[in-house]
C-alpha cells in the first residue's frame, strides 16, 4: 500500500506499552502502517561513574556492571520482540516493523523526542509506564513526550482500549481544521467511527432580563447559524480525504459550561476509544504549550486515547 502511515511508539518494558502498540494496530489499518518500535536503555547511576575512579572499587564493580548491562540488553530485545510481534499478528507486515533498541543519551524522553523529529507521522506512548505516579497523572515519559513535540501528532494511550469509536473534538479555528485533515488522513483505510464534537460555552448573562443586550443576543444567533456550515466543512474534508459517510456523525453542545468537562463526559458515555484535540483552539491564552481545554482533557483521559494535533 503506497503512502503508509509512519509511525513511533515507545516502549519501555511495561504492559502498558504492549496496550500501545496493540492499540496502534488496532485503530488503523494494519496493511497502512510503518512502525518503528524505541526503547531507549537506562545507565547506571552518576554515583557509579563517580566510584569507578577508585581502583579497587572498578576492579569489583566491573564484571557486575558488565553482566548487568548484557541483562539489561537482552531483557529490552525480548520486550522488543513481544511488541513487534503484537503488531505483526494483528497484520502489520514484517518488513513494516522495526525496532530500535539504544543507551540513554540525555534522558528517556528527550532522546524518543530526537527520535520522533526524523518524518514521524505520529509518535505513541503509553499513558503509563515508567512513571511510578497513580492512574490519575500522566506517567513521567508521556507528559514530557507531550509539552516538548510541538510538529509531530502525539498519541496518549491508556490501557486496553477495545472501542473504534473517535470523538474529533473541534471548534472554528485553524487547528481544528488541521485536526480533520489528520484524522481524514489516518483514518480512511481503517473502519473507526468519527463523531465531530462541538462545544460551545453558553453566554450565562443572557439569561438575565437586566443583563441582555441585543447586539450580544444577535452575535449569539450568528454564531449558532454558523456552527451548520461549520460542521459540513469538516465533514466534507473527512469525506474528500476517503472517510465514508456511514462512519462520520456530528454532535453540538450549545450549552456549555466546562468544555473540557463536555468532551469527558461524552467520550465516557459514548463509549469512545480515541479523543482528538487541536493543540490549540480559539483561545489565545497558552497554559504550557497547549490550549486550556487540551490540557485539562488530556490529563483526566484515564481510559482513553488521546491524539493531540500540532
Amino acid at each position: 500500500m503506497a503512502n503508509k502511515k509512519n509511525i513511533l511508539i515507545a516502549v519501555d518494558g511495561s504492559r502498558h506499552s504492549l496496550d500501545a502498540a496493540g492499540y496502534v494496530a488496532q485503530t488503523c489499518n494494519p496493511a497502512s502502517l510503518k512502525v518503528d518500535l524505541v526503547h531507549v536503555m537506562p545507565t547506571a547511576p552518576e554515583t557509579f561513574w563517580d566510584l569507578e575512579k577508585d581502583a579497587h572499587f572498578k576492579e569489583k564493580i566491573q564484571p557486575k556492571y558488565t553482566e548487568w548491562k548484557k541483562n539489561t540488553e537482552e531483557t529490552a530485545q525480548r520486550f522488543l520482540n513481544d511488541a513487534r510481534n503484537v503488531l505483526i499478528e494483528a497484520g502489520v507486515t514484517e518488513n513494516d516493523v522495526g525496532a530500535i533498541l539504544q543507551d540513554r543519551e540525555v534522558g528517556i524522553a528527550r532522546d524518543i523526542v530526537v527520535q520522533s523529529a526524523r518524518g514521524y507521522d505520529a509518535v505513541v506512548v503509553g499513558r503509563r509506564g515508567l512513571s511510578a505516579l497513580g492512574d490519575h497523572f500522566l506517567g513521567s515519559v508521556a507528559n514530557k513526550m507531550v509539552e516538548v513535540v510541538k510538529d509531530t501528532s502525539v498519541w496518549v494511550v491508556g490501557d486496553n482500549i477495545n472501542s473504534k469509536r473517535m470523538l474529533l473534538a473541534v471548534d472554528a479555528s485553524g487547528n481544528a481544521l488541521k485536526a480533520v485533515d489528520y484524522v481524514g488522513n489516518v483514518a480512511k483505510a481503517s473502519d473507526v467511527e468519527i463523531t465531530l464534537f462541538h462545544v460551545v460555552r453558553r453566554f450565562g448573562f443572557l439569561d438575565d432580563p437586566t443583563l441582555r443586550d441585543h447586539e450580544v443576543e444577535g452575535f449569539w444567533e450568528e454564531v449558532k447559524r454558523d456552527i451548520p456550515r461549520m460542521v459540513g466543512l469538516y465533514k466534507a474534508r473527512l469525506e474528500k480525504a476517503g472517510v465514508k459517510d456511514s462512519r462520520i456523525s456530528t454532535q453540538v453542545n450549545l450549552h456549555s459550561s466546562s468544555r473540557a468537562k463536555d468532551i469527558l463526559t461524552e467520550a465516557r458515555e459514548g463509549e469512545y476509544g480515541t479523543i482528538v484535540m487541536g493543540r490549540r483552539g480559539l483561545s489565545k491564552v497558552q497554559e504550557f504549550l497547549m490550549g486550556r481545554v487540551t490540557n485539562k482533557v488530556l490529563h483526566r483521559a484515564e481510559g482513553f486515547a488521546v491524539w493531540i494535533v500540532p
